[in-house]
């Protein structure tokens, strides 16, 4: 049974509104789209991994996707965790291209792509760590762990892994996707002993479940220019254009006639992306580039958002139904 889908990544949503909305010189505009090209490449790689394992039979286990949780002063990550009465099991997910020559002698992973190398910390490293901290974890809130084993899954289909010292570690390790479930059958093969009651596993999952912590990363440390560097307006969703014109009810684009009726939606939006998750009517009517303060009231008390405070003082949060990150 799946206990956890993967939740789109919020640092994506992030770095697109970054990319939207910030004026940008060259260089670093170049950089945060190579960033956010990794990071969807990331996602399409751990999409992948939740397809194959969404086709196994779930009875013998609870499946995870996207875990991040709170330990020792820090948070470890985990793509996807598989929880069975005898073992449990971290997979990490990567979507690497190229020739990849693993080398766990020296903890990394070379990728030969388009004639040019590059340099990674070893995943099987990496992943080992994770079950490491996942076994700290457990034993911590006062469970007796079953053996934890790991994987490492590279989901691009167009990837050559090589094993250049013929480690069995390697070997034993790292898989393409399709074959993480072949993986799985022969763990199933090798343990047989249950170590955990399904009550245990139930405690288990909902201790995971209650500490996950989305990672939201904090546009400040992000080397952004000043926030008077931001484009302000409503963004025409036909065109992209921003600077959209309050017209008679409706939002009107300059560059291509788009007509919308909702397009301030998305501003607010990456309002809260950018700012934070709290707006005032006078902060919103800035941002939009409307002159009108009660137009904005009204255009906030329309979506579905906390308040806290009245009249002037009255500050805006999203609601219950407000999907801030779609």
């Amino acid at each position: 049974m799946i206990e956890k889908n993967r939740d789109f990544p919020k640092e994506i949503t992030i770095l697109k509104a970054i990319l939207r909305r910030f004026m940008l010189n060259p260089q670093r505009k170049a950089e945060l789209e190579n960033k956010l090209s990794r990071k969807l490449a990331g996602y399409k790689g751990e999409k992948e991994l939740d397809y194959h394992l969404s086709q196994m039979d779930h009875t013998k286990f609870k499946i995870l996707h996207d875990l991040r949780i709170p330990h020792n002063n820090t948070h470890f990550q985990i793509d996807s965790l598989l929880v069975s009465a005898t073992f449990l099991l971290p997979i990490d997910s990567k979507n690497y291209a190229g020739v990849l020559d693993f080398n766990p002698e020296f903890n990394q992973l070379v990728q030969t792509l388009n004639g040019i190398e590059k340099v990674y910390q070893d995943p099987i490293l990496q992943t080992q760590i994770q079950a490491s901290q996942l076994k700290s974890f457990l034993i911590k809130n006062q469970f007796s762990p079953p053996p934890i084993e790991f994987l490492v899954s590279i989901s691009n289909s167009q990837a050559m892994i090589r094993n250049p010292a013929n480690n069995k570690e390697v070997s034993k390790r790292v898989c393409k996707t399709p074959a993480v479930a072949y993986k799985i059958q022969s763990l199933n093969e090798k343990y047989h002993k249950d170590f955990l009651s399904t009550k245990e596993i139930k405690k288990i999952v909902k201790l995971l479940l209650r500490s996950h912590e989305p990672y939201i990363p904090d546009i400040r440390s992000m080397n952004l220019p000043p926030m008077d560097h931001i484009q302000k307006g409503v963004q025409c969703p036909e065109c992209v254009h921003i600077g959209m014109m309050k017209i008679h009810g409706s939002w009107i684009c300059k560059q291509c006639g788009h007509l919308s009726k909702d397009a301030h939606i998305d501003a607010l939006k990456d309002y809260f992306y950018i700012f934070g998750p709290a707006i005032t009517s006078r902060q919103f009517s800035d941002f939009l580039g409307i002159s009108s303060i009660h137009q904005s009231k009204r255009l906030l008390s329309s979506i579905d958002l906390d308040t806290i405070g009245s009249k002037k003082g009255r500050v805006y949060s999203p609601g219950k139904t407000f999907r801030l990150w779609d």
